[in-house]
């Protein structure tokens, strides 16, 4: 799965909202290798991407809207569209890839009072020259199959492999289909870095999916996915158990698109930028990672510029919209820091500390 581009309108809080995943000129000199479609050079899509942004920008809800239009082209469950509408009427819009030489796009109207969805479907071939705004122009409707065929969308598209991780342990992590050699090889690395104080980490023989984390004679178990005596482990440590998981599904191919959303809020910047490069260097043709962040280290990463992007807040007719900003579309330069840059803010996604900044002015006589 790569997605192409994502417009969504009354979904989680996103109004006339769009982010897209290409970009339009060969690099080249980039340490991210076949940023293309394989066997489609001029098909070029983002494959790394780091997603930053103040606080309340949306970038969790970012994902849990892909997840959800994700699981119905999987299940065709509409009630999971209805899930994301935060308002009376929605609409969403994606365009992708899957499985072969083929752009689809998938669109819904949402009517959330009346509790009905209105799918539209439309793909195109991509020829060897192609590239995404041509396809997009080849653009064929399907919408008749899908309506007569409730089975038909799946049959066009295939099967979709994802993984998304967050913050919610507990009830995220999806460990029955990951490798068990490369996930108990990737959890003592990774908790055993966190937490040298662990003295073991073992699979539980005769119980399914169930893993025994040993400190200083206390045993927290993981087990179905599920964390238990969570309250023993510091919460870098419990979110590192996520990223083992995340990181052993990268390593043995067995999803295709990735979403890590803000794992490392509570681990040392070093560590994550050390995970976050062998994510990189796990990623295969084909392939998509978005990985969001509020850690401002991440920013002198020697990645192309495209794959930076932010998302912020604007004012517009007295209400709030969060846009995408590329730092690629600011960014023209070679020579150009993505860190300066930030810092300067140059892409607006500084938080306004002016309300903070009036406690300084004292505090009044009466609360």
């Amino acid at each position: 799965m790569i997605v192409l581009d994502l417009k969504l309108n009354g979904i989680y809080g996103f109004d006339a909202f769009n982010i897209n995943f290409t970009y339009p000129k060969k690099l080249v000199r980039s340490i991210i290798g076949d940023e293309h479609l394989s066997g489609r050079e001029r098909f070029r899509y983002k494959k790394i991407n780091i997603l930053m942004g103040a606080n309340a920008t949306g970038k969790t809800s970012l994902g849990r809207a892909l997840l959800k239009i994700f699981s119905y082209i999987n299940n065709g469950n509409e009630a999971v569209l209805l899930d994301m509408a935060t308002e009376e009427t929605a609409t969403f819009q994606i365009d992708f890839v899957n499985e072969g030489f083929t752009l689809h796009r998938l669109s819904g109207y949402i009517n959330k009072t009346e509790e009905t969805v209105d799918i539209k479907y439309a793909s195109s071939p991509i020829a060897t020259m192609d590239f995404y705004e041509r396809c997009v122009d080849k653009l064929e409707d399907h919408t008749a199959d899908i309506i007569s065929d409730r089975h038909a969308l799946k049959k066009y598209v295939g099967e979709v492999h994802f993984r998304f991780a967050y913050p919610e342990i507990a009830s995220s992590m999806q460990m029955s289909t990951v490798n068990k050699k490369v996930l108990l090889k990737t959890l003592k690395a990774v908790l055993q870095t966190l937490d040298p104080t662990l003295k073991e980490v073992r699979q539980l023989k005769g119980a399914k999916d169930t893993y025994l984390i040993k400190k200083r004679g206390a045993e927290i178990l993981i087990q179905d996915g599920r964390l238990l005596n969570r309250e023993i482990l510091s919460s870098g440590t419990a979110e590192g158990i996520d990223v083992s998981v995340f990181l052993a599904s990268m390593m043995t191919g067995e999803d295709i698109f990735y979403y890590c959303d803000e794992h490392f809020s509570y681990i040392h910047s070093e560590i994550e930028k050390t995970i976050f490069g062998l994510m990189m260097e796990r990623i295969r043709d084909n392939e998509q990672l978005i990985f969001t962040t509020h850690n401002m280290d991440m920013l002198d990463l020697n990645l192309p510029k495209h794959s930076y992007t932010f998302l912020k807040k604007e004012e517009v007719d007295g209400e709030y919209r969060v846009t995408a900003v590329s730092a690629s579309e600011i960014l023209k330069k070679n020579t150009d820091s993505v860190r300066i840059a930030v810092d300067n803010d140059m892409f607006g996604t500084l938080p306004d500390l002016s309300r903070l900044d009036e406690l300084d002015m004292g505090w009044p006589d009466e609360l």
